[in-house]
């Protein structure tokens, strides 16, 4: 029991003094109103607040889509770019064929030559005789020879030098698509912590302005009237 209910009871006997009473309702209604006060200036900063994290959100959202439209184009250079090595890859197995080609080429050379050798060697049994055709075969054995080894190491020399290209351009290539696609995905996963975190604000925010509304409607629920003495 209050000091106040205390004295309504003991001032008068058989009921409440009115002074006392209306008193102590005006003191009731100050102590309402500003913890009304209290709370509106809290809902305010909390909606000031909802506001600046909803425009955080939305900031974030467009900073979303534009990385998404820039992952879009690095996939479509991606695509291009794989088109390409295809490409590439369709000449590598060109050129392969026309090494192949050569090498074939280069063996029908070292059997020209073998027969060259054969032969040479024929005419040596006879040199007596063919003193003349011997070293005119033999000339034109070793001839044919270094004409198909020049054209040989040519080849070799001219695939080598491309397929070195090639494969540079390439590792270039993959090395700059993967460097892109690798920022373009952190990019990605921060903005999707952002939004997660934006999202759990404004679930916590939404419950304590709930929480604030309720306070509000128990603190000015009116009160049960109280008897009053009339004099």
């Amino acid at each position: 029991m209050s000091a106040t209910e205390l004295q309504f009871r003991t001032a008068t006997f058989g009921g409440f003094q009115k002074q006392d009473v209306l008193s102590y309702i005006e003191s009731s209604n100050q102590t309402h109103m500003e913890k009304l006060a209290q709370l509106q200036r809290e809902r305010d900063e909390l909606a000031a607040e909802k506001e600046k994290l909803a425009a955080q959100a939305g900031q974030a959202k467009e900073q979303a889509e534009t990385l998404a439209k820039e992952n879009e184009a690095l996939t479509a250079q991606l695509d291009e770019a794989r088109k390409e090595v295809e490409a590439l890859r369709a000449q590598l197995e060109q050129v392969r064929g026309e090494a192949e080609q050569t090498a074939a080429q280069l063996t029908g050379a070292n059997a020209r030559l073998a027969q060259a050798e054969r032969d040479a060697a024929a005419y040596q049994q006879v040199k007596d005789r063919t003193a003349g055709i011997e070293l005119e075969a033999h000339c034109r054995a070793q001839e044919v020879q270094q004409e198909a080894e020049e054209k040989v190491r040519r080849a070799h020399t001219e695939v080598t030098q491309w397929l070195h290209k090639v494969q540079a351009g390439y590792d270039l290539l993959r090395s700059d698509m993967d460097g892109a696609i690798s920022r373009t995905g952190q990019e990605l996963d921060k903005l999707r912590q952002t939004l997660e975190q934006l999202s759990s604000n404004f679930s916590s925010q939404d419950e304590h302005l709930r929480k604030l509304a309720q306070d509000c409607a128990d603190q000015f629920a009116p009160p049960a009237p109280l008897p009053l003495d009339e004099k």
